[in-house]
């Protein structure tokens, strides 16, 4: 059996291929896009999990050690390292900022 492919199939064809090859590719993710992505991702299911189980652990240390930290006079540093810093890391820091570029001034 012999198929016929009329003229104006293939010129139909051919000028869908012109066209559709002259678009530029805008679904294409951007690189730094992509690498965006995998460091949200590492905040949310690592870093963020991690600063609150920091920020727990040190508040409990916080909790122990108050009493000398309140006679030597460093219980605001102290609070400032064991509790306030966490807590600024997990919840006020911008969801997928890199780490290398986090610097503590919240």
């Amino acid at each position: 059996m012999k198929m016929k492919t009329s003229t104006s199939t293939v010129a139909l064809t051919l000028g869908l291929v012109v066209l559709f090859s002259s678009f530029s590719n805008t679904c294409k993710a951007d690189s730094s896009y992509e690498k965006k992505a995998g460091t949200i991702a590492a905040d949310v299911f690592v870093f963020r999990p991690s600063g609150v189980l920091l920020m727990v652990t040190g508040t409990a240390l916080f909790v122990l050690i108050v009493p000398a930290t309140w006679i030597s006079g460093g219980t605001r540093d102290c609070a400032n390292t064991l509790v306030k810093t966490p807590y600024q890391f997990t919840f006020r820091r911008p969801i997928g900022t890199d780490l290398r570029d986090y610097i503590d001034d919240y």
